[in-house]
């Protein structure tokens, strides 16, 4: 009697505290979304004869990504990702040169961390909290063909993000996210051209959706 009173208690303190008794399993995920970043300012040095201020305007850019998870079954999950995206740009130089074409670009990858929130149905409400390391950050300055590129790599940064799940089935569910990342105070060293752009920050927004595979 004392060991089914025992059973019952537990059960009760389960559903009370919301804990999800689930196996834990591994997952693969693919993402494809949109990003949003604000104009831009960095610092030139030794672009021929410009030093100064460098103004970036940003247009919506792509993303697509590829992600590979754990998750522990109680509503706690970790993942190592890649992602690759790219915004258009606009650049005008200090002494007034514009580059109306070109592209701010990078390719991260991150390592997440995540908490599912018990709702007991096919929809789990997420939010998560991880880090990038960048394999390349760029930018492209087009005029008349003419281009100029600019890179760095080795960066660190920070995302935050919240989402939901859906379960299709046992082995497949889609999600949908927003995202905030960022790296901040990054220098980029001229790519087959001389001079730098400096002091440049990356914080894109982005809104995605995801198609994971569970095994």
């Amino acid at each position: 009697m004392q060991i089914k009173k025992l059973y019952i208690l537990t059960g009760l303190l389960t559903l009370q505290s919301g804990t999800v008794l689930a196996d834990p399993f591994w997952y693969l995920k693919a993402t494809i979304g949109i990003s949003q970043m604000g104009d831009k300012k960095g610092r030139t040095v030794d672009l021929g004869s410009v030093n100064g201020t460098a103004d970036i305007e940003l247009d919506g850019g792509f993303t697509p990504g590829l992600s590979f998870g754990y998750n522990f079954g109680n509503q706690w999950a970790a993942e190592f990702g890649w992602e690759y995206r790219s915004n258009d740009s606009q650049t005008t130089l200090a002494d007034g040169t514009v580059y109306p074409e070109g592209n701010y670009a990078s390719n991260v990858f991150f390592l997440n961390g995540y908490y599912h929130f018990n709702t007991q149905s096919k929809w789990q409400p997420y939010v998560g909290a991880g880090l990038m390391f960048s394999q390349e950050i760029d930018i492209d300055l087009e005029v008349e063909g003419v281009e100029l590129s600019f890179t760095g790599d080795g960066d660190t940064g920070f995302q935050v993000m919240g989402g939901v799940t859906y379960a299709i089935n046992d082995a497949w569910s889609l999600n949908g996210e927003i995202r905030y990342g960022s790296f901040s105070g990054i220098d980029l060293t001229g790519e087959g051209n001389m001079g730098q752009i400096n002091d440049l920050d990356y914080d894109p927004l982005t809104i995605g959706m995801g198609l994971q595979y569970n095994f």
